[in-house]
């Protein structure tokens, strides 16, 4: 069992659309209904987890802020002992009212705010994302253009990492570099 693992979003939403690609292959008639039945269960709590957990909007941020840390139970509300200090100062502004979009990894007691544009371009075409979702997303795209676009390609991640910042928001372990 893997659950300790801690896949990033851009992971996830590639692995999503692997499996409706091998559900599309995939007939009733030559005996594999079980398969297509675990492909879409695991179809359902994938899509659950990432559409509840990832999304971060202007609401969701505000129920970020009053979370209660160290609560340990199935019906917490924070699920994942998530400390608001966390939120990056840059975020509070950066997210447009209208806007939000998926998150780039999500583990215990750690959110990784920042913006990565495959991820969330490609949730839009596999439709990971919901409708909402989605239109949420490229209204931040289009609200933040000059961050995201500018002078050059779209950017794959926002914002990027200065310095030694990757090790920490990364959880690069010492002993693999």
């Amino acid at each position: 069992m893997i659950s300790h693992i801690s896949f990033s979003f851009l992971v996830q939403s590639l692995f999503y659309s692997a499996l409706l690609c091998a559900r599309e292959m995939l007939t009733p008639e030559d005996g594999s209904a079980d398969l297509i039945r675990a492909l879409n269960n695991r179809l359902m709590a994938l899509s659950f987890h990432i559409r509840e957990y990832y999304w971060l909007d202007k609401r969701k941020l505000n129920e970020i802020y009053r979370y209660k840390t160290e609560e340990y139970s199935y019906d917490a509300v924070n699920k994942f002992n998530i400390y608001p200090d966390q939120i990056p100062p840059w975020l509070v502004e950066w997210i447009p009212p209208e806007g939000g979009y998926l998150i780039g990894n999500l583990q215990p007691a750690h959110m990784d705010f920042r913006f990565f544009s495959l991820g969330n371009l490609w949730s839009i075409v596999s439709s990971l994302a919901t409708t909402r979702q989605s239109h949420a997303i490229l209204d931040l795209v289009e609200a933040k253009w000059s961050d995201l676009v500018a002078e050059m390609p779209l950017k794959i991640c926002y914002p990027a990492l200065e310095d030694q910042e990757w090790k920490y928001i990364t959880g690069s372990d010492p002993k693999n570099t």
